[in-house]
């Protein structure tokens, strides 16, 4: 058992670790009060499930779906063989790291790999270490395959990569045992669904020009048929009653006439939410861009904190502080004198706060009978930037003083 937490195993082309801000003042609330189940039917390096995992301790199950092969292949690899696949990952970065001073012998080494990744000879869990090797060594973490299935992603430029992070990867594994790991389309994730449910879709993207295309994912791609079929998939969800978040590029950024999305999910929220391109062979051309963030739920202007973080102040059989949920961020007060810490503001735990949301950083924060804030600074400013209207907060409980 390890105490590190999982994050994503691999680099990933629009990963969505930089989304999970906005991601997360789309959810439900029954995620922050009741057992539920978190479907994931593109998965993708898995950002989003592994914050999930992370996060929510009242989780029941998650449930992950792919149709790329290879990928839920070494998902069900690191779940059942770890330390077999670690074995073979830390022989290939022994190997690869030899040849760091010699481009050449690189270059070689890391195409007959890639030849024996494609032949699809390997047993299953070797396939899986080499998908991983290319992955760390590519460039830019890119996963594209042709019409015959096979991977053609150039050799990157990195001198020594991190091959194999064997502290994750068992991470990863103890967390994926409460994970069911499918392949095969999108669709049949429904079979999976409870009582409470959430369903995070991140397809492969509708191209913002002819030549920006990176989503020849599998050898069948996601065409505008497909984009359309997930959206009939969405609408029956919502029928269902089922909640549904939805990320997308924002077509109509690059093109003010192109309304596809807008009218694909005209009867759903739709939020541009700023997102950073990483795939450019010219850095030059990397930077800010709008990505849509569909969902039928309403953006919020209050996220919950869960209970395992109200029970560390109210757990007592004579609470020092008594919890109040939803209370209005206008009506929260300073006075520096009354703060039990008068530090300054670090732009650096406010990041942490704001754009990975981790549970060790959101807290009620503590005031007193009048609403003077007496702890929590950094919650209750990042609260404010997030564009939040309620904080939750515990109250000073005056008759123990």
């Amino acid at each position: 058992m390890t105490d590190r937490k999982a994050k994503p195993f691999l680099k990933w082309a629009g990963g969505k670790t930089q989304l999970i801000n906005s991601i997360k003042k789309a959810l439900p609330n029954f995620l922050y009060k009741e057992s539920f189940t978190y479907i994931e039917p593109f998965v993708g390096s898995g950002a989003v499930l592994f914050w999930i995992l992370n996060n929510f301790p009242n989780i029941e199950k998650a449930v992950i779906n792919d149709i790329n092969e290879d990928l839920i292949n070494t998902y069900k690899s690191i779940a059942s063989r770890p330390k077999e696949l670690i074995s073979i990952l830390e022989n290939l970065q022994g190997e690869f790291h030899e040849f760091e001073e010699n481009d050449d012998e690189k270059k070689e080494y890391y195409y007959k790999k890639r030849e024996l990744y494609n032949s699809r000879k390997v047993e299953i869990v070797g396939q899986a270490a080499l998908f991983v090797f290319l992955n760390r060594t590519c460039f830019n973490g890119l996963y594209r395959v042709n019409r015959k299935n096979e991977y053609n992603v150039p050799i990157g430029g990195y001198k020594r990569p991190k091959i194999c992070d064997k502290e994750n990867i068992l991470a990863v594994s103890e967390v994926l045992q409460k994970v069911e790991i499918m392949c095969g389309d999108f669709e049949q994730t429904l079979n999976y669904q409870s009582k409470n449910s959430i369903f995070y879709f991140d397809p492969p993207y509708k191209p913002l020009s002819k030549t920006s295309s990176f989503n020849s994912y599998s050898k069948d791609d996601f065409n505008d048929n497909e984009q359309i079929r997930l959206r009939d998939f969405c609408l029956k969800l919502d029928i269902l009653n089922h909640s549904w978040i939805l990320s997308n590029s924002d077509v109509k950024g690059k093109d003010g006439n192109n309304n596809f999305f807008d009218d694909l999910y005209s009867d759903f929220m739709i939020q541009r939410v700023d997102a950073r391109r990483s795939i450019n062979a010219n850095p030059n051309k990397r930077g800010l861009l709008k990505e849509l963030l569909i969902t039928n739920e309403k953006i919020k202007d209050y996220l919950p904190v869960i209970k395992s973080n109200i029970d560390l102040f109210t757990q007592f059989e004579k609470p020092y502080w008594v919890f109040e949920e939803k209370v209005a961020i206008d009506k929260i007060k300073i006075d520096k004198k009354l703060m039990t810490y008068d530090n300054p503001i670090y732009e650096s735990t406010l990041f942490d706060i704001i754009n990975c949301f981790d549970n060790i950083f959101w807290y009620p924060i503590t005031v007193n009978m009048d609403y003077y804030l007496l702890d929590g600074q950094h919650r209750l400013e990042a609260a404010r930037r997030m564009n939040l209207k309620f904080i939750d907060v515990v109250i000073q409980n005056t008759e123990l003083l």
